[in-house]
């Protein structure tokens, strides 16, 4: 059967090899169960899930393992874009049942279309009024106020800023992440690190990142124009969704 499938952020160099990402899956039509996927692949150079030695502990003798959560960890160091397709096609006939998969990417308007949330039937809806914003940092890093700086004032947008405390999230991080329609990273790694808390509190959630340094000269005018032109983009991306 043939999937469509695409990551979260284009990968603009095929050779580029990452030990940790997210891969979005589209059924095929006619296909039972959710309208979409979203599995992790996980090498042993990963930041996430413990040290190599633990991940190492957790295969076993097996060369990759399947979480409940749709995580894929496998005993490879990392991973360039065929390869991670390759685990693709393994995850899709062990996890999914399809013995031949054919992967195809995603066009942007199949991936709006398709790539909501699937188990959170809320956030399938269209919703009228401001977007909710939620710009997550990493723990340890002060807290910067630039987000509600810099957005104080846009109608189309409520906006809250946090950080991530323990792992798994906490009931007051459950609870702020659920008020969000989107939520807003700065960095690649943050964005990784807060999609898997997500899942393993079984939550779906939009999560874009803004590829900013989190910790910044908050009176540096290009960092603060780069921010504003990066966050634009998604909220004119995303504002037509809102429309009834």
């Amino acid at each position: 059967m043939q999937w469509k499938y695409s990551f979260p952020d284009p990968w603009t160099n095929p050779a580029t090899r990452v030990a940790l990402e997210d891969v979005y899956l589209i059924p095929p039509d006619g296909k039972t169960g959710p309208s979409s996927y979203w599995l992790t692949l996980e090498g042993l150079h990963s930041f996430t899930g413990g040290t190599r030695e633990e991940k190492l502990e957790r295969l076993g003798g097996a060369d990759y393992v399947i979480s409940d959560a749709m995580d894929m960890l496998v005993r490879r160091g990392d991973f360039d874009k065929a390869e991670l397709l390759d685990w693709t096609r393994v995850f899709i006939r062990l996890r999914l049942g399809d013995p031949d998969p054919v992967l195809v990417e995603a066009s942007q308007e199949e991936c709006a279309r398709r790539m909501s949330t699937a188990r959170d039937p809320h956030n399938q809806q269209l919703r009228t009024g401001r977007m909710k914003l939620l710009f997550v940092h990493a723990r340890g890093g002060p807290v910067q106020p630039v987000p509600e700086e810099v957005l104080h004032g846009d109608p189309r947008v409520e906006v809250r800023t946090t950080s991530l405390v323990d792992e798994p999230l906490t009931a007051a991080e459950e609870e702020v992440a659920s008020w969000a329609d989107v939520i807003v990273v700065m960095e690649r790694r943050m964005r990784h690190i807060l999609r898997r808390r997500l899942k393993q509190a079984g939550k779906d959630k939009r999560v874009v990142c803004l590829h900013l340094p989190e910790h910044h000269d908050l009176q540096d005018p290009a960092y603060l124009t780069l921010f504003r032109e990066r966050i634009d983009v998604y909220l004119e991306k995303l504002a037509p969704e809102r429309t009834l």
